[in-house]
Order: C-alpha cells, then sequence, then structure tokens
C-alpha cells in the first residue's frame, strides 16, 4: 500500500502572519502548488485523503480531492504538535480497494515522522531536510511497516 506523506504548499512566513495560525491560508504560490499536485500524485491514484485541519493542509489538497471526487477526512493526527500520532496514523490508516492514501501534513510532523521511522530500519529517508513546501514522500507499506521510501519535490511552476 502507498502511503503520500504531503507537506502543505507555500504559505508564506509563519511570523508574518497575525492571528490563529490554524487559520494561515495558502499564498498564491500555494495554490498553483496545490493546483499541480493533482498532476503529480494521478499516476498514484488516490483512493483516500486525510489532512491537518489547519486550512493551509485543506486548502493544500482540495483540488486533489476534487478532482478524485473524494472527501478530505481531517485528522488531528496530522497538526504539528501530533508527535507520535501521526506515524501511528501513517502506519494502520487503511483503504478498501486499489489506490493511495494521501496524508498532508506540516513540515515539523514529516521531522518528526523522518526520526521515528529511522529507527525502524528501512527506508532510507534520505537527509531530514528534505521535507519542503508542497513535495510528497512516497512511503510503501507492507503489515504497519515501510519498506521503500521516495522523494518527490515540490511541482515545478511556470
Amino acid at each position: 500500500m502507498l502511503v503520500l506523506l504531503l507537506r502543505h504548499g507555500h504559505a508564506g512566513a509563519k511570523r508574518q502572519w497575525h492571528g490563529d495560525d490554524g487559520f494561515r491560508p495558502l499564498d498564491a504560490q500555494g495554490l498553483a502548488q496545490a493546483a499541480a499536485l493533482v498532476d503529480l500524485l494521478a499516476p498514484f491514484t488516490p483512493a483516500r485523503i486525510l489532512s491537518s485541519p489547519f486550512l493551509r493542509c485543506v486548502q493544500t489538497v482540495t483540488p486533489l480531492g476534487d478532482a478524485h471526487g473524494i472527501t478530505i477526512e481531517r485528522s488531528p493526527s496530522l497538526v504539528p504538535e501530533a508527535g507520535a500520532d501521526a506515524t501511528l496514523l501513517a502506519r494502520g490508516v487503511s483503504i478498501d480497494g486499489p489506490g493511495a492514501i494521501v496524508l498532508c501534513t506540516h513540515g515539523e510532523v514529516i521531522h518528526d515522522m523522518q526520526a521515528r521511522l529511522a529507527h525502524d530500519g528501512p527506508p532510507d529517508f534520505g537527509p531530514a531536510s528534505l521535507r519542503e513546501k508542497g513535495s510528497v514522500w512516497v512511503l510503501d507499506r507492507t503489515d504497519g511497516r515501510f519498506a521503500e521510501a521516495a522523494y518527490l519535490p515540490p511541482p515545478r511552476l511556470g
């Protein structure tokens, strides 16, 4: 089973946002990334989409959900402070039938998951810095363990 671990698109600088960070939206670059992710992820046949409830994450996967007729499920296990919950979710989430599961989350969650999964042995997540906004880790999961990981950089724009 494939799990596509997606970092939300570009949303500007956190320090320049005034207000609840959960409502910080994608900027123009992030909206373009979200639109481009539809074609980038189409070969993986997304079948289920879970997202952090933060606005920028939901906005990142909305075009993908619309393109595939998938309702986005908001999961508190994908918020920035999720810790081990995100890793547990990635190991256990399932679908009925073929296709991939998309998990849209935040850079700090991906960093934490990389560290936690590194203790399990394979896969090699490469440099921990590989978690750019709009990027995807394609994780091949068997029996709750990840056997392979491949990094897809953010979609090229323009």
